[in-house]
């Protein structure tokens, strides 16, 4: 009997500069780090982890599977793994903690590494389980591995999980973050869970220099932050709610050259008109870019006062963008615009009636003739155009061939590609496949344009 031979599986001989171009390739994400995340700052918060979040997800299981292939790999892999960290379990965070503190202290598995967190520019806390060992212990874990990311670019925080709802972020995170002042450029702040406190955040915004992108819940203008400081470097805030103690204006008159702040994303509630039309009347004047954000409860004539709030306010406007439950609920009873050149539109309902694209053609019928200085009318969601070809295409075609003729603007869907034109039946069919190929592939066609 032959004997039996064995066969080594080689891998192909390449550089090493080609191995880490193809693992760039592979694991690559536009948007997603600095520089590129400050373009998609309209995204930041809901539409931001929508879009990005699943091909996050998506990349870094191939980042683990590239770094187990091999030990040459292993290394060459490893700075891609760790570029993005990304804690979607609590039980993660022990692991995690101890991996890091192991190769900084230089007792990890492969004596002579690079401390493993020094690559880390992005850190996402999506935490969807339980509490594994009490609140305070998982605190401690989460603040420790911030310390051992001295390069971290980008914080982002959008917890999913009930068991932390309306709970506040333990002190010692916001300890560890101003260990990264020099290096932090985005906050993000997308949900409840686990929430900054307004003491401990005025705190750290003090300790960031370079911070470009603010999202968090709310603001208190009171003593402790002072927004010039503040404003001197955030280009985008985004806040859900803004108060301010009766009988104080801590709103420092603004020096020009020390505001950076030109872009403003905020919810609009009856209840907070006067206090954003105080924070327009000292801010509005550098802004060129506003979001108003009427959701669940607000009544359609709400959202047309605030916008009269930025028609009086913002001389300098060039973008809008207006998210409602539905399209049905931007009323077209005193709707006007400032002259801007870019209107963003979008709709938190998945899948509306007729009805609402009607109402919404109905009023994009009325700017064609007002709205002289526009150029662009977005629609920003992909659900929303999905609904809009797929369901109520005949709407759509009927609009652009009769309410829209002869429109001056063009009207795209959430990519950027051109939604009007009387080709509107092929554009129709291309999406459909489009769609169809993007939920087989999430990491296809993932340069997603922010209406820029």
């Amino acid at each position: 009997m032959a004997a039996k031979t064995t066969r080594t599986v080689t891998h192909p001989t390449l550089p090493p500069e080609i191995w880490l171009r193809i693992f760039d390739f592979a694991t690559y994400i536009p948007g997603t780090m600095v520089p590129e995340i400050l373009e998609q700052s309209s995204l930041i918060g809901k539409l931001y982890t929508r879009r990005y979040y699943p091909a996050l997800r998506v990349a870094l299981l191939t980042k683990r599977y590239l770094v187990r292939v091999c030990k040459q790999w292993w290394h060459l892999a490893t700075p891609y793994l760790y570029r993005a960290v990304y804690i979607g379990r609590a039980r993660c965070l022990l692991s995690l903690y101890s991996t890091l503190k192991k190769y900084a202290e230089g007792e990890g598995t492969i004596a002579g590494v690079h401390d493993l967190g020094s690559w880390t520019q992005r850190l996402d806390v999506v935490i969807r389980d339980h509490p594994i060992g009490g609140p305070n212990t998982e605190a401690e874990r989460l603040a420790g591995i911030i310390r051992y990311l001295p390069n971290l670019a980008i914080a982002s925080f959008a917890v999913a999980s009930a068991a932390y709802a309306n709970t506040f972020m333990h002190p010692s995170v916001f300890h560890s973050l101003k260990g990264n002042a020099s290096s932090l450029r985005v906050l993000d702040w997308s949900t409840d869970g686990l929430r900054p406190g307004v003491s401990h955040l005025e705190e750290l915004l003090r300790y960031l220099p370079r911070l470009q992108i603010l999202n968090c819940p709310g603001l208190v203008w009171a003593n402790g932050l002072a927004p010039n400081c503040l404003l001197s470097s955030v280009n985008t805030l985004v806040l859900k709610w803004l108060t301010m103690p009766i009988g104080r204006l801590d709103l420092v008159d603004p020096q020009e050259e020390n505001v950076s702040l030109r872009e403003v994303i905020f919810d609009v509630g009856w209840w907070a008109q006067s206090l954003w039309r105080t924070f327009m009347g000292q801010y509005g004047g550098f802004l060129t870019s506003v979001q108003l954000c009427a959701y669940d409860g607000v009544h359609p004539s709400t959202l047309n006062a605030f916008l009269n709030i930025v028609n009086t306010s913002c001389p300098n406007l060039r973008r809008i963008t207006i998210s409602a439950v539905t399209f049905s609920h931007i009323s077209m009873e005193g709707f006007s615009l400032p002259p801007v050149q870019y209107l963003g539109l979008r709709a938190e309902a998945r899948q509306q009636r007729r009805v609402a694209y009607r109402h919404l053609f109905s009023i994009l019928a009325v700017l064609r003739d007002s709205a002289t200085t526009l150029q662009v009318i977005q629609m920003i969601d992909r659900h929303n155009v999905e609904n809009l070809l797929t369901r109520h295409s005949q709407v759509a075609i009927r609009a652009f061939e009769q309410k829209l003729a002869g429109s001056t603007f063009r009207v795209e869907d959430h990519n950027g590609c051109l939604l009007s034109g009387p080709s509107i039946s092929e554009k129709m069919n291309s999406f459909c496949s489009r769609s169809r190929a993007e939920q087989l592939n999430p990491t296809r066609n993932l340069k997603l344009a922010s209406g820029s």
